[in-house]
């Protein structure tokens, strides 16, 4: 199973005098089973990129394809699709609306027309997954925190059981502990029920952390592609996007240039400790 897109072009206002070529020849493959971070400074194209994925945005030109068929394709039924590939917006407490927050998670199931066993089983599970117990099935989510009302909106996705999970920005604006709180249920949702996640972030640290693979998105266009050791190695071309690498990366070099032969290529904060102990330990046995 995989969400691919082929020569994907989107231009907004297309014939308009004033019309933007958001999205350049895009080829992506994004298989089941990945983490995969995109990142890109605003106005990259990134947020417009994951929007075709589940067939919000429909292509000016080229394909989006999920598992081998084109999604905009006549007769292609859309609606399902989105219970396949979901998707949490740049603040998802924008879509919570119900009186209570057991009604909420029960909205997207209640759509793919199950019947209200099943949806409440769903929504049972869903909550669950995300830390949210039967203490808040009659709680208004507008009462809740931030990070709360992020788990709410998650817990509404999910219920539709997904086999990938977008989601823009999930920890903006949230506190540090929110922001962790959120990054740990969707490594939890990764690596325990198997659900391919796809994290837009403009935080270098956080896809550092979490994902496997990191997308840049520069000018409409896919710019770098790879692991974030990978990815991170080009910092000085992610300076010219906008963008940085994670602040260690930054540190390792330093250390570099002043003559302890740290590994250049860490991206996270135990990486770089444990590269760190290993350069000083080689420097005293010299």
């Amino acid at each position: 199973m995989s969400l691919e897109c082929r020569k994907l072009n989107y231009i907004y206002g297309a014939g308009l005098p004033t019309q933007v070529h958001v999205l350049k020849d895009i080829d992506l493959t994004i298989t089941k089973g990945e983490f995969v971070g995109i990142i890109g400074h605003t106005g990259s194209g990134k947020s417009t990129l994951i929007q075709h994925l589940n067939g919000l945005l429909r292509a000016t030109s080229g394909q989006v394809c999920f598992d081998g068929t084109d999604i905009f394709s006549d007769g292609y039924d859309r609606r399902a699709l989105r219970g396949k590939v979901g998707m949490v917006f740049q603040y998802p407490e924008h879509q919570l609306f119900e009186a209570d927050v057991f009604s909420d998670v029960c909205f997207g199931p209640r759509n793919l027309g199950l019947s209200d066993e099943e949806i409440k089983a769903r929504a049972r599970w869903a909550m669950e997954l995300v830390g949210l117990g039967p203490e808040y099935d009659n709680r208004s989510p507008f009462e809740l925190s931030g990070g709360q009302k992020r788990r709410v909106a998650i817990a509404g996705v999910l219920a539709m059981r997904p086999d990938y999970l977008i989601l823009d920005e999930p920890t903006a604006g949230l506190d540090p502990g929110g922001r962790d709180d959120i990054l740990d249920v969707l490594k939890m949702l990764h690596e325990e029920q198997g659900i391919s996640v796809i994290l837009v972030s403009h935080s270098m640290e956080d896809v550092a952390n979490y994902v496997q693979r990191i997308v840049v998105v520069q000018d409409g266009r896919i710019a770098l592609d790879g692991t974030p050791r990978e990815v991170f190695r080009h910092y000085r071309e992610l300076e010219e996007y906008g963008l940085s690498a994670p602040q260690v990366t930054y540190i390792a070099h330093a250390l570099r240039e002043r003559g302890l032969m740290v590994d250049p290529d860490v991206t996270t904060v135990e990486e770089a400790r444990d590269a760190i102990l290993q350069a000083l330990r080689a420097n005293s046995q010299q």
